[in-house]
Protein backbone atom coordinates (compact mmCIF):
# COMPACT_ATOMS: atom_id res chain seq x y z
CA UNK A 1 0.00 0.00 0.00
CA UNK A 2 3.12 2.40 0.81
CA UNK A 3 4.19 1.31 -2.99
CA UNK A 4 0.98 2.44 -4.58
CA UNK A 5 0.61 5.89 -2.15
CA UNK A 6 3.90 6.63 -3.43
CA UNK A 7 3.35 5.88 -6.66
CA UNK A 8 0.37 7.50 -7.70
CA UNK A 9 0.26 9.99 -10.11
CA UNK A 10 -1.83 12.11 -8.11
CA UNK A 11 -1.11 14.10 -5.28
CA UNK A 12 -1.81 12.18 -1.83
CA UNK A 13 -1.01 13.84 1.68
CA UNK A 14 -2.75 12.92 5.01
CA UNK A 15 -3.10 15.47 7.81
CA UNK A 16 -3.84 15.09 11.08
CA UNK A 17 -7.33 16.85 12.34
CA UNK A 18 -5.52 19.63 13.81
CA UNK A 19 -4.12 20.14 10.12
CA UNK A 20 -0.61 18.85 10.38
CA UNK A 21 1.15 16.80 7.47
CA UNK A 22 1.61 13.00 8.22
CA UNK A 23 2.47 11.40 4.90
CA UNK A 24 2.89 12.67 1.51
CA UNK A 25 3.71 10.83 -1.74
CA UNK A 26 6.07 12.14 -4.78
CA UNK A 27 3.66 13.36 -6.52
CA UNK A 28 2.64 16.12 -3.89
CA UNK A 29 6.77 16.68 -2.97
CA UNK A 30 6.90 17.72 -6.46
CA UNK A 31 3.84 19.59 -7.17
CA UNK A 32 5.01 21.83 -4.28
CA UNK A 33 8.63 21.63 -4.96
CA UNK A 34 9.76 20.64 -1.62
CA UNK A 35 10.93 17.41 0.27
CA UNK A 36 9.24 15.15 2.02
CA UNK A 37 11.25 15.84 5.08
CA UNK A 38 10.35 19.51 4.34
CA UNK A 39 6.65 18.88 4.70
CA UNK A 40 6.19 16.26 7.46
CA UNK A 41 5.20 17.50 10.30
CA UNK A 42 4.00 21.44 8.87
CA UNK A 43 1.06 22.79 8.96
CA UNK A 44 -1.54 23.50 6.12
CA UNK A 45 -0.96 27.26 7.12
CA UNK A 46 2.92 26.84 5.63
CA UNK A 47 1.95 25.88 2.48
CA UNK A 48 -1.59 27.21 1.59
CA UNK A 49 -2.40 30.61 0.27
CA UNK A 50 -3.46 32.92 2.70
CA UNK A 51 -5.93 33.91 0.87
CA UNK A 52 -7.30 30.45 0.63
CA UNK A 53 -6.46 29.20 4.43
CA UNK A 54 -9.47 30.09 6.36
CA UNK A 55 -11.75 27.96 3.91
CA UNK A 56 -9.70 25.25 4.22
CA UNK A 57 -9.62 25.72 8.16
CA UNK A 58 -13.16 25.42 8.04
CA UNK A 59 -13.53 22.20 5.45
CA UNK A 60 -10.77 20.42 7.38
CA UNK A 61 -13.13 20.84 10.37
CA UNK A 62 -16.42 20.12 8.54
CA UNK A 63 -15.15 16.77 7.58
CA UNK A 64 -16.28 15.79 11.43
CA UNK A 65 -20.00 15.53 9.70
CA UNK A 66 -19.24 15.73 5.95
CA UNK A 67 -16.74 13.24 5.49
CA UNK A 68 -15.45 14.63 2.64
CA UNK A 69 -15.23 17.84 0.74
CA UNK A 70 -13.93 19.19 -3.05
CA UNK A 71 -12.43 22.37 -3.95
CA UNK A 72 -9.93 24.67 -6.03
CA UNK A 73 -7.32 26.27 -3.71
CA UNK A 74 -3.95 27.29 -3.81
CA UNK A 75 -0.55 26.11 -2.80
CA UNK A 76 2.88 28.10 -2.14
CA UNK A 77 5.94 26.51 -3.31
CA UNK A 78 9.41 27.65 -1.53
CA UNK A 79 9.66 30.67 -3.45
CA UNK A 80 6.11 31.76 -3.16
CA UNK A 81 5.18 30.75 -6.51
CA UNK A 82 1.59 29.23 -6.81
CA UNK A 83 0.28 25.77 -7.72
CA UNK A 84 -3.39 25.82 -8.41
CA UNK A 85 -5.03 22.26 -7.38
CA UNK A 86 -7.84 20.92 -7.40
CA UNK A 87 -8.49 18.48 -4.49
CA UNK A 88 -10.45 16.53 -2.57
CA UNK A 89 -10.52 15.74 1.08
CA UNK A 90 -12.25 12.36 2.99
CA UNK A 91 -12.01 11.88 6.19
CA UNK A 92 -10.41 8.66 7.56
CA UNK A 93 -11.90 6.87 10.92
CA UNK A 94 -9.90 4.42 13.24
CA UNK A 95 -10.99 0.53 13.54
CA UNK A 96 -13.80 2.01 16.43
CA UNK A 97 -15.40 4.22 13.58
CA UNK A 98 -13.43 7.44 15.34
CA UNK A 99 -12.24 10.71 13.50
CA UNK A 100 -8.58 9.65 13.11
CA UNK A 101 -7.07 11.56 9.99
CA UNK A 102 -8.06 13.28 6.36
CA UNK A 103 -6.44 12.22 2.72
CA UNK A 104 -6.32 14.55 0.08
CA UNK A 105 -6.29 13.77 -3.24
CA UNK A 106 -4.74 16.84 -5.20
CA UNK A 107 -4.14 17.09 -8.91
CA UNK A 108 -2.28 20.31 -10.50
CA UNK A 109 -4.42 22.54 -12.77
CA UNK A 110 -2.21 25.44 -12.52
CA UNK A 111 -2.50 25.34 -16.79
CA UNK A 112 -5.81 25.17 -16.83
CA UNK A 113 -5.53 28.33 -14.01
CA UNK A 114 -3.16 30.18 -16.84
CA UNK A 115 -4.95 29.63 -20.10
CA UNK A 116 -8.53 31.11 -17.98
CA UNK A 117 -6.61 34.14 -16.96
CA UNK A 118 -5.53 34.64 -20.65
CA UNK A 119 -8.71 34.08 -21.79
CA UNK A 120 -10.25 36.41 -18.73
CA UNK A 121 -7.70 39.22 -20.31
CA UNK A 122 -9.76 39.70 -23.67
CA UNK A 123 -13.09 38.84 -21.99
CA UNK A 124 -14.32 42.89 -21.74
CA UNK A 125 -13.32 43.04 -25.30
CA UNK A 126 -15.29 40.57 -25.97
CA UNK A 127 -18.37 41.29 -23.74
CA UNK A 128 -18.43 44.98 -25.39
CA UNK A 129 -18.54 43.38 -28.80
CA UNK A 130 -21.35 40.88 -27.73
CA UNK A 131 -23.46 43.46 -26.11
CA UNK A 132 -22.98 45.98 -29.95
CA UNK A 133 -24.69 42.89 -31.99
CA UNK A 134 -28.75 42.93 -31.96
CA UNK A 135 -28.30 39.17 -31.71
CA UNK A 136 -28.53 37.02 -28.31
CA UNK A 137 -24.88 35.86 -27.85
CA UNK A 138 -23.48 33.58 -25.49
CA UNK A 139 -20.43 31.60 -24.66
CA UNK A 140 -19.83 27.36 -23.39
CA UNK A 141 -17.66 25.46 -22.36
CA UNK A 142 -15.82 22.72 -23.98
CA UNK A 143 -18.36 20.23 -22.18
CA UNK A 144 -21.39 22.60 -23.08
CA UNK A 145 -22.36 24.26 -20.45
CA UNK A 146 -23.19 28.13 -20.90
CA UNK A 147 -20.52 30.33 -18.96
CA UNK A 148 -21.79 33.95 -20.62
CA UNK A 149 -24.66 35.27 -21.72
CA UNK A 150 -24.48 38.88 -23.29
CA UNK A 151 -26.90 42.04 -21.74
CA UNK A 152 -29.36 41.16 -24.73
CA UNK A 153 -30.12 38.00 -23.42
CA UNK A 154 -31.54 39.42 -20.25
CA UNK A 155 -33.53 42.43 -21.82
CA UNK A 156 -34.87 39.45 -24.13
CA UNK A 157 -35.92 36.79 -22.13
CA UNK A 158 -36.03 38.35 -19.21
CA UNK A 159 -33.76 35.56 -17.45
CA UNK A 160 -31.33 36.74 -15.50
CA UNK A 161 -27.41 36.16 -16.73
CA UNK A 162 -26.81 34.02 -13.61
CA UNK A 163 -29.78 31.70 -13.81
CA UNK A 164 -28.80 30.69 -17.56
CA UNK A 165 -25.53 29.45 -16.73
CA UNK A 166 -24.67 25.71 -17.18
CA UNK A 167 -28.05 24.06 -18.50
CA UNK A 168 -30.21 27.36 -16.96
CA UNK A 169 -30.81 28.79 -20.40
CA UNK A 170 -32.41 25.53 -21.22
CA UNK A 171 -35.46 26.49 -19.05
CA UNK A 172 -36.01 29.55 -21.88
CA UNK A 173 -36.33 26.92 -24.79
CA UNK A 174 -39.86 25.93 -25.84
CA UNK A 175 -40.26 22.13 -23.93
CA UNK A 176 -40.98 20.38 -27.15
CA UNK A 177 -37.23 21.65 -28.72
CA UNK A 178 -35.25 20.49 -25.36
CA UNK A 179 -34.67 17.00 -25.78
CA UNK A 180 -34.24 17.69 -30.11
CA UNK A 181 -31.50 20.19 -28.84
CA UNK A 182 -30.04 18.80 -25.82
CA UNK A 183 -29.61 15.97 -28.82
CA UNK A 184 -27.71 17.64 -31.54
CA UNK A 185 -25.77 19.90 -29.16
CA UNK A 186 -24.30 16.73 -27.93
CA UNK A 187 -23.27 15.70 -31.15
CA UNK A 188 -21.77 19.10 -32.58
CA UNK A 189 -19.39 18.75 -29.26
CA UNK A 190 -18.92 15.62 -30.23
CA UNK A 191 -17.67 16.27 -33.33
CA UNK A 192 -16.64 19.82 -32.77
CA UNK A 193 -18.14 21.10 -35.94
CA UNK A 194 -19.88 24.46 -36.32
CA UNK A 195 -23.44 24.12 -36.61
CA UNK A 196 -26.75 26.21 -36.81
CA UNK A 197 -30.31 25.02 -35.93
CA UNK A 198 -33.70 26.70 -35.33
CA UNK A 199 -35.26 26.25 -32.13
CA UNK A 200 -37.78 28.46 -29.50
CA UNK A 201 -36.73 30.99 -26.60
CA UNK A 202 -39.25 32.60 -24.31
CA UNK A 203 -39.12 35.67 -24.65
CA UNK A 204 -39.57 38.40 -21.35
CA UNK A 205 -43.54 38.55 -21.86
CA UNK A 206 -43.87 34.70 -22.03
CA UNK A 207 -44.21 34.70 -25.92
CA UNK A 208 -41.92 31.43 -27.52
CA UNK A 209 -40.35 32.82 -30.80
CA UNK A 210 -38.30 30.98 -32.84
CA UNK A 211 -34.73 31.50 -33.31
CA UNK A 212 -31.82 30.41 -35.54
CA UNK A 213 -29.11 29.30 -33.58
CA UNK A 214 -25.36 29.54 -34.99
CA UNK A 215 -22.21 28.29 -33.16
CA UNK A 216 -18.58 27.74 -33.54
CA UNK A 217 -15.87 25.61 -31.55
CA UNK A 218 -12.86 28.03 -30.19
CA UNK A 219 -9.93 25.60 -30.44
CA UNK A 220 -6.53 25.52 -28.78
CA UNK A 221 -3.91 27.28 -30.98
CA UNK A 222 -1.58 24.15 -30.80
CA UNK A 223 -3.43 21.35 -30.26
CA UNK A 224 -6.46 22.15 -31.91
CA UNK A 225 -9.03 21.02 -28.81
CA UNK A 226 -11.99 22.53 -28.40
CA UNK A 227 -11.86 25.00 -25.49
CA UNK A 228 -15.23 26.73 -25.94
CA UNK A 229 -17.84 27.67 -27.85
CA UNK A 230 -18.90 30.82 -29.38
CA UNK A 231 -22.61 31.27 -30.06
CA UNK A 232 -25.28 33.64 -31.30
CA UNK A 233 -29.46 33.33 -31.85
CA UNK A 234 -31.21 35.30 -34.27
CA UNK A 235 -34.94 36.16 -33.57
CA UNK A 236 -36.43 35.12 -36.81
CA UNK A 237 -39.97 34.48 -35.37
CA UNK A 238 -41.30 36.46 -38.14
CA UNK A 239 -40.89 34.35 -40.73
CA UNK A 240 -41.98 31.29 -38.61
CA UNK A 241 -45.18 32.65 -36.88
CA UNK A 242 -48.29 30.45 -38.76
CA UNK A 243 -45.92 27.39 -38.62
CA UNK A 244 -45.92 27.71 -34.77
CA UNK A 245 -48.82 28.54 -34.08
CA UNK A 246 -50.08 25.34 -35.99
CA UNK A 247 -47.02 22.99 -34.24
CA UNK A 248 -47.76 24.30 -30.72
CA UNK A 249 -51.48 23.52 -31.05
CA UNK A 250 -50.64 19.74 -32.14
CA UNK A 251 -48.12 19.41 -29.33
CA UNK A 252 -50.47 20.15 -26.67
CA UNK A 253 -53.16 17.98 -28.39
CA UNK A 254 -50.29 15.33 -28.92
CA UNK A 255 -49.57 15.63 -25.05
CA UNK A 256 -53.04 15.63 -23.53
CA UNK A 257 -53.51 12.08 -25.83
CA UNK A 258 -50.29 10.32 -24.53
CA UNK A 259 -50.15 11.33 -21.22
CA UNK A 260 -53.93 11.20 -20.06
CA UNK A 261 -54.87 8.74 -17.53
CA UNK A 262 -57.60 8.22 -19.37
CA UNK A 263 -58.79 6.19 -23.01
CA UNK A 264 -59.60 9.09 -25.75
CA UNK A 265 -60.46 8.62 -29.12
CA UNK A 266 -61.28 10.48 -32.39
CA UNK A 267 -63.91 9.21 -34.32
CA UNK A 268 -65.82 10.09 -38.06
CA UNK A 269 -69.30 10.39 -38.83
CA UNK A 270 -69.67 7.19 -39.66
CA UNK A 271 -68.43 5.79 -36.24
CA UNK A 272 -65.15 4.59 -37.74
CA UNK A 273 -61.66 5.94 -35.60
CA UNK A 274 -59.64 8.70 -36.36
CA UNK A 275 -57.10 8.64 -33.50
CA UNK A 276 -56.59 6.86 -29.99
CA UNK A 277 -54.33 7.24 -27.48
CA UNK A 278 -52.34 4.59 -25.58
CA UNK A 279 -54.86 4.18 -22.66
CA UNK A 280 -57.38 3.70 -25.52
CA UNK A 281 -55.11 0.90 -26.36
CA UNK A 282 -54.59 -0.70 -22.89
CA UNK A 283 -58.45 -0.59 -22.39
CA UNK A 284 -59.32 -2.43 -25.02
CA UNK A 285 -56.30 -4.50 -25.33
CA UNK A 286 -56.03 -3.65 -29.58
CA UNK A 287 -52.63 -1.71 -30.50
CA UNK A 288 -52.81 1.65 -32.01
CA UNK A 289 -52.92 0.19 -36.22
CA UNK A 290 -55.80 -2.10 -35.52
CA UNK A 291 -57.83 0.17 -33.57
CA UNK A 292 -58.03 2.56 -36.75
CA UNK A 293 -58.41 0.22 -38.77
CA UNK A 294 -61.62 -0.31 -36.90
CA UNK A 295 -65.22 1.43 -35.57
CA UNK A 296 -66.72 2.10 -32.27
CA UNK A 297 -69.27 -0.56 -33.59
CA UNK A 298 -67.05 -3.09 -34.00
CA UNK A 299 -65.87 -3.09 -31.12
CA UNK A 300 -68.80 -2.18 -28.51
CA UNK A 301 -70.32 -5.20 -26.96
CA UNK A 302 -73.31 -6.90 -29.52
CA UNK A 303 -76.88 -6.27 -26.45
CA UNK A 304 -75.25 -2.04 -25.93
CA UNK A 305 -74.74 -1.49 -29.43
CA UNK A 306 -78.50 -0.12 -29.32
CA UNK A 307 -77.44 1.67 -26.26
CA UNK A 308 -75.51 4.34 -28.15
CA UNK A 309 -76.65 4.39 -31.45
CA UNK A 310 -79.20 6.45 -31.60
CA UNK A 311 -77.42 9.14 -29.61
CA UNK A 312 -74.49 8.70 -31.74
CA UNK A 313 -76.72 9.61 -34.64
CA UNK A 314 -78.29 12.24 -33.31
CA UNK A 315 -75.01 13.86 -32.46
CA UNK A 316 -73.50 14.00 -35.49
CA UNK A 317 -76.74 15.29 -37.26
CA UNK A 318 -76.34 18.25 -34.63
CA UNK A 319 -79.19 17.35 -32.53
CA UNK A 320 -77.38 17.17 -29.70
CA UNK A 321 -73.81 18.67 -28.64
CA UNK A 322 -72.80 15.82 -26.16
CA UNK A 323 -73.92 12.44 -24.26
CA UNK A 324 -72.54 10.02 -21.80
CA UNK A 325 -73.24 6.63 -21.04
CA UNK A 326 -72.03 3.58 -19.97
CA UNK A 327 -71.72 0.24 -22.13
CA UNK A 328 -69.57 -2.41 -22.44
CA UNK A 329 -66.66 -3.48 -25.49
CA UNK A 330 -65.25 -6.35 -25.81
CA UNK A 331 -61.69 -6.56 -25.44
CA UNK A 332 -59.55 -8.12 -27.66
CA UNK A 333 -58.83 -11.04 -25.20
CA UNK A 334 -62.77 -11.55 -25.70
CA UNK A 335 -63.65 -10.23 -22.40
CA UNK A 336 -65.96 -7.46 -21.99
CA UNK A 337 -65.16 -4.53 -20.14
CA UNK A 338 -67.26 -1.86 -19.03
CA UNK A 339 -66.64 1.39 -20.03
CA UNK A 340 -67.88 5.13 -19.09
CA UNK A 341 -68.33 7.39 -22.11
CA UNK A 342 -68.34 11.13 -22.41
CA UNK A 343 -69.14 11.70 -26.56
CA UNK A 344 -68.35 15.53 -27.71
CA UNK A 345 -68.35 16.56 -31.20
CA UNK A 346 -66.14 19.56 -32.87
CA UNK A 347 -67.57 21.14 -35.77
CA UNK A 348 -66.11 22.98 -39.17
CA UNK A 349 -66.60 26.77 -39.11
CA UNK A 350 -69.73 26.58 -40.84
CA UNK A 351 -71.21 23.84 -38.00
CA UNK A 352 -70.92 20.97 -39.32
CA UNK A 353 -69.82 17.81 -37.30
CA UNK A 354 -66.27 17.36 -38.30
CA UNK A 355 -65.45 14.22 -35.94
CA UNK A 356 -66.58 13.14 -33.12
CA UNK A 357 -64.53 12.95 -29.39
CA UNK A 358 -64.93 10.16 -26.88
CA UNK A 359 -62.96 10.19 -23.57
CA UNK A 360 -63.60 6.93 -22.26
CA UNK A 361 -63.04 5.64 -18.53
CA UNK A 362 -62.34 1.76 -17.48
CA UNK A 363 -65.26 0.94 -15.10
CA UNK A 364 -65.18 -2.49 -14.95
CA UNK A 365 -63.77 -2.83 -11.39
CA UNK A 366 -66.62 -0.65 -10.65
CA UNK A 367 -69.04 -2.37 -11.63
CA UNK A 368 -67.59 -5.64 -10.33
CA UNK A 369 -67.28 -4.29 -7.17
CA UNK A 370 -71.09 -3.06 -7.18
CA UNK A 371 -72.12 -6.71 -8.50
CA UNK A 372 -69.94 -8.33 -5.43
CA UNK A 373 -71.91 -5.86 -3.13
CA UNK A 374 -75.24 -7.44 -4.61
CA UNK A 375 -74.18 -10.62 -4.34
CA UNK A 376 -73.24 -10.50 -1.16
CA UNK A 377 -76.24 -8.51 -0.06
CA UNK A 378 -78.30 -11.60 -1.68
CA UNK A 379 -76.16 -14.19 0.36
CA UNK A 380 -76.24 -12.01 3.94
CA UNK A 381 -80.34 -12.44 3.18
CA UNK A 382 -80.16 -16.18 1.92
CA UNK A 383 -77.73 -17.40 5.42
CA UNK A 384 -79.52 -14.87 7.54
CA UNK A 385 -82.99 -16.56 6.64
CA UNK A 386 -81.09 -19.86 6.66
CA UNK A 387 -79.39 -19.15 10.36
CA UNK A 388 -83.32 -17.67 11.16
CA UNK A 389 -84.78 -21.21 10.17
CA UNK A 390 -82.38 -23.28 12.35
CA UNK A 391 -82.46 -21.17 15.59
CA UNK A 392 -86.32 -21.10 15.17
CA UNK A 393 -86.02 -25.07 14.69
CA UNK A 394 -83.69 -25.82 17.72
CA UNK A 395 -85.93 -23.34 19.89
CA UNK A 396 -88.96 -25.18 19.05
CA UNK A 397 -87.75 -28.60 19.68
CA UNK A 398 -85.74 -27.96 22.16
CA UNK A 399 -88.93 -26.09 24.20
CA UNK A 400 -90.99 -29.50 23.14
CA UNK A 401 -88.77 -31.83 24.82
CA UNK A 402 -87.39 -30.11 28.06
CA UNK A 403 -88.55 -31.16 31.08
CA UNK A 404 -88.08 -28.13 32.80
CA UNK A 405 -87.91 -24.68 31.93
CA UNK A 406 -84.45 -24.30 33.13
CA UNK A 407 -83.38 -27.41 31.25
CA UNK A 408 -84.47 -25.78 28.04
CA UNK A 409 -83.20 -22.72 28.92
CA UNK A 410 -79.81 -25.04 29.59
CA UNK A 411 -80.25 -27.13 26.38
CA UNK A 412 -81.26 -23.86 24.18
CA UNK A 413 -78.59 -22.05 24.90
CA UNK A 414 -75.58 -24.95 24.52
CA UNK A 415 -76.91 -25.24 21.20
CA UNK A 416 -76.90 -21.70 19.96
CA UNK A 417 -73.02 -21.49 21.55
CA UNK A 418 -72.65 -24.09 19.38
CA UNK A 419 -74.46 -23.10 16.64
CA UNK A 420 -72.38 -19.79 16.80
CA UNK A 421 -68.83 -21.37 17.01
CA UNK A 422 -69.46 -23.17 13.82
CA UNK A 423 -70.61 -19.08 12.58
CA UNK A 424 -67.32 -17.98 13.60
CA UNK A 425 -65.32 -20.95 12.04
CA UNK A 426 -67.38 -20.21 8.62
CA UNK A 427 -66.70 -16.47 9.36
CA UNK A 428 -62.76 -16.74 9.26
CA UNK A 429 -63.13 -18.70 5.99
CA UNK A 430 -65.28 -15.88 4.54
CA UNK A 431 -67.98 -18.61 4.46
CA UNK A 432 -66.87 -20.48 1.55
CA UNK A 433 -66.44 -23.90 3.68
CA UNK A 434 -64.32 -24.93 6.57
CA UNK A 435 -62.13 -27.80 8.07
CA UNK A 436 -63.57 -30.43 9.36
CA UNK A 437 -60.63 -30.22 12.73
CA UNK A 438 -61.88 -26.77 13.24
CA UNK A 439 -65.45 -28.20 13.72
CA UNK A 440 -64.39 -30.49 15.73
CA UNK A 441 -62.05 -28.12 17.80
CA UNK A 442 -64.38 -25.97 18.24
CA UNK A 443 -66.92 -28.75 19.66
CA UNK A 444 -64.52 -30.64 21.65
CA UNK A 445 -63.27 -27.14 23.42
CA UNK A 446 -65.60 -27.03 26.45
CA UNK A 447 -64.67 -30.27 27.79
CA UNK A 448 -60.89 -30.45 27.48
CA UNK A 449 -61.23 -29.13 31.45
CA UNK A 450 -62.38 -32.66 32.13
CA UNK A 451 -58.95 -33.99 31.96
CA UNK A 452 -56.09 -34.14 29.61
CA UNK A 453 -56.12 -36.80 26.76
CA UNK A 454 -59.97 -37.54 27.02
CA UNK A 455 -60.30 -37.05 23.47
CA UNK A 456 -58.30 -38.67 20.76
CA UNK A 457 -58.60 -36.97 17.50
CA UNK A 458 -57.15 -38.04 13.68
CA UNK A 459 -58.30 -37.80 10.00
CA UNK A 460 -57.02 -35.86 6.97
CA UNK A 461 -57.21 -32.79 6.22
CA UNK A 462 -60.98 -32.49 4.96
CA UNK A 463 -62.62 -29.35 3.63
CA UNK A 464 -66.60 -29.00 4.78
CA UNK A 465 -69.32 -27.23 2.37
CA UNK A 466 -70.89 -24.29 5.14
CA UNK A 467 -74.09 -26.85 4.70
CA UNK A 468 -71.30 -29.97 6.30
CA UNK A 469 -69.93 -27.65 8.45
CA UNK A 470 -73.12 -26.37 10.44
CA UNK A 471 -74.78 -29.83 10.06
CA UNK A 472 -71.51 -31.57 12.04
CA UNK A 473 -70.97 -28.91 14.20
CA UNK A 474 -74.79 -29.60 15.80
CA UNK A 475 -74.40 -33.27 15.57
CA UNK A 476 -71.20 -33.00 17.40
CA UNK A 477 -72.72 -30.68 20.17
CA UNK A 478 -75.68 -33.16 21.07
CA UNK A 479 -72.72 -35.66 21.18
CA UNK A 480 -70.59 -33.90 23.54
CA UNK A 481 -73.14 -32.88 25.65
CA UNK A 482 -75.19 -36.48 25.65
CA UNK A 483 -71.28 -37.71 26.88
CA UNK A 484 -70.68 -35.28 29.27
CA UNK A 485 -73.74 -35.81 31.14
CA UNK A 486 -74.27 -39.72 30.80
CA UNK A 487 -71.62 -40.77 28.86
CA UNK A 488 -67.60 -41.34 28.80
CA UNK A 489 -67.35 -37.83 29.71
CA UNK A 490 -69.27 -38.07 32.58
CA UNK A 491 -66.59 -39.46 34.84
CA UNK A 492 -62.89 -39.12 35.57
CA UNK A 493 -61.63 -42.00 33.16
CA UNK A 494 -63.78 -41.87 29.79
CA UNK A 495 -62.68 -41.19 26.57
CA UNK A 496 -64.10 -39.99 23.55
CA UNK A 497 -62.47 -41.09 19.74
CA UNK A 498 -63.08 -39.10 16.84
CA UNK A 499 -62.08 -40.35 13.53
CA UNK A 500 -62.84 -39.86 10.10
CA UNK A 501 -61.52 -40.74 6.70
CA UNK A 502 -62.06 -40.40 2.71
CA UNK A 503 -63.77 -42.87 0.01
CA UNK A 504 -64.20 -42.74 -3.53
CA UNK A 505 -67.81 -43.88 -4.21
CA UNK A 506 -69.59 -44.19 -7.46
CA UNK A 507 -71.32 -41.05 -6.70
CA UNK A 508 -68.21 -38.96 -5.71
CA UNK A 509 -66.00 -38.69 -2.41
CA UNK A 510 -67.31 -39.39 0.84
CA UNK A 511 -67.00 -38.81 4.33
CA UNK A 512 -67.28 -41.16 7.11
CA UNK A 513 -66.67 -40.30 10.49
CA UNK A 514 -67.06 -42.19 13.53
CA UNK A 515 -67.54 -40.92 17.52
CA UNK A 516 -66.93 -43.57 19.73
CA UNK A 517 -66.83 -43.46 23.86
CA UNK A 518 -65.54 -45.49 25.82
CA UNK A 519 -64.76 -45.82 29.56
CA UNK A 520 -67.87 -44.45 31.18
CA UNK A 521 -70.48 -45.95 32.75
CA UNK A 522 -72.58 -49.00 31.24
CA UNK A 523 -74.55 -47.29 28.65
CA UNK A 524 -78.64 -48.17 28.30
CA UNK A 525 -80.60 -47.90 25.50
CA UNK A 526 -82.88 -45.50 25.74
CA UNK A 527 -86.54 -46.09 25.71
CA UNK A 528 -87.47 -43.13 23.91
CA UNK A 529 -85.80 -40.83 20.82
CA UNK A 530 -84.50 -37.81 22.48
CA UNK A 531 -84.28 -34.34 20.58
CA UNK A 532 -80.70 -34.77 19.99
CA UNK A 533 -80.92 -38.39 18.40
CA UNK A 534 -83.88 -37.10 15.91
CA UNK A 535 -82.08 -34.18 14.69
CA UNK A 536 -79.13 -35.91 13.95
CA UNK A 537 -80.40 -39.23 12.17
CA UNK A 538 -83.16 -37.50 10.89
CA UNK A 539 -82.84 -33.84 10.10
CA UNK A 540 -79.20 -33.48 10.20
CA UNK A 541 -78.91 -36.63 7.64
CA UNK A 542 -81.66 -35.53 5.51
CA UNK A 543 -80.54 -32.21 5.10
CA UNK A 544 -77.30 -33.46 4.18
CA UNK A 545 -78.30 -36.47 2.16
CA UNK A 546 -76.43 -39.06 4.63
CA UNK A 547 -76.27 -41.45 6.36
CA UNK A 548 -75.91 -41.09 10.20
CA UNK A 549 -76.76 -43.84 12.99
CA UNK A 550 -75.95 -43.73 16.89
CA UNK A 551 -75.67 -46.67 19.28
CA UNK A 552 -76.00 -47.17 22.55
CA UNK A 553 -73.95 -49.91 23.09
CA UNK A 554 -73.20 -51.11 26.93
CA UNK A 555 -69.22 -50.32 26.65
CA UNK A 556 -70.35 -46.86 24.94
CA UNK A 557 -72.03 -44.71 22.73
CA UNK A 558 -70.95 -44.81 18.78
CA UNK A 559 -72.25 -42.10 16.31
CA UNK A 560 -71.06 -42.86 12.82
CA UNK A 561 -71.69 -41.23 9.21
CA UNK A 562 -71.42 -41.16 5.77
CA UNK A 563 -72.01 -37.98 4.08
CA UNK A 564 -71.35 -37.50 -0.25
CA UNK A 565 -70.68 -34.65 -1.58
CA UNK A 566 -66.75 -34.02 -0.26
CA UNK A 567 -64.68 -31.52 -1.65
CA UNK A 568 -61.12 -32.04 -2.22
CA UNK A 569 -59.00 -31.95 0.91
CA UNK A 570 -57.65 -28.56 2.03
Amino acid sequence: MDALFNQATVGLAECDLSGCILRANDYFCAMLGRSREELLGRHLSDIVHPDDLPRTEALLAGLMTEDRYEVEKRYLKPDRSIVWTRSAASLIRNERGEPEKALAVCVDISGYKELELSLRESEERFRLLANSVPDLVWVSNADGQVIYTSDRWTKYTGQPADEALGEGWLRTVHPDDVEQTMKMWADVRARGAPYETEIRYLRHDGVYRWHVVRANPYRHSESGEVLAWFGCSTDIHARRLAEATLRESEQRLRATYEQAAIGIGEIDTKGRFLRVNERLCAISGYDRSELLAMSLEDITYPEDLSVEAEMFRKQMSGEIASYALEKRIIHKGGHPVWIGVSASRVDDLNGRPLYGIRVIRDISARKHAEASQELLINELNHRVKNTLATVQSIARQTLHNARTPAQAVEDLESRLLALSRAHDVLTRENWEGARLSDIVEQAIAPYLNRGKGRFQVKGPETRLTPQQALALAMALQELAVNAAKYGSLSNDEGLVSIEWYHEEAADGLHLHLTWQESGGPPVEPPTRRGFGTRLIERSLARELDAQMKIDFLPEGVVFTADIPGLGKAA
